[in-house]
Parts: C-alpha cells; sequence; structure tokens
C-alpha cells in the first residue's frame, strides 16, 4: 500500500508540473493537481508507523495547504465557469 501510495504522489506531482505548462488558462487543474498530490501526502504521512514530530509537521502542513489549495481551485472553477 506504501508503495502504490508513493508512486501516486510521483505521479501526481508529475501531472502537477505537467498542467502548469499545459493548462495555464485553466489554473483550477493546477490547484486541484496540487490538492490531490497534498492529500496523498498527508495519507501517505498517516501510514508511518511511528509517527515522529516531523511527520506530524508534515500532517498539518499538507492539510492546511490542501485546503487552501482546493478552495483556490473552486474559485477559479467558479470564475472560468462564469466568464
Amino acid at each position: 500500500m506504501g508503495t502504490i501510495l508513493s508512486l501516486l504522489i510521483v505521479a501526481a506531482a508529475v501531472f502537477a508540473a505537467y498542467s502548469l505548462k499545459k493548462f495555464y488558462d485553466k489554473p483550477y487543474v493546477v490547484n486541484f493537481s496540487l490538492a490531490a498530490m497534498l492529500l496523498l501526502i498527508v495519507v501517505r504521512t498517516f501510514l508511518l508507523q511511528p509517527i515522529n514530530t516531523l511527520g506530524y509537521v508534515a500532517i498539518v502542513l499538507c492539510a492546511i495547504a490542501f485546503v487552501f489549495q482546493a478552495v483556490l481551485g473552486v474559485k477559479n472553477l467558479n470564475a472560468q465557469q462564469q466568464a
């Protein structure tokens, strides 16, 4: 399970980098791909057995960043649909 999540994190990071160039006019795609990557990082960090202080810091920061990216994605999607 950990290996699959790690591969999904790498795939999400590659797609986020690709979407930065390809979908420049659709910023919500970038926001949602970054949000997915951050969520996968949070899940992967929870799977670490003894979670140390650095793991908890990563969970909190990535969870906060996930919320920000998801909110930005929704705002950008709504702005795109209204235009």
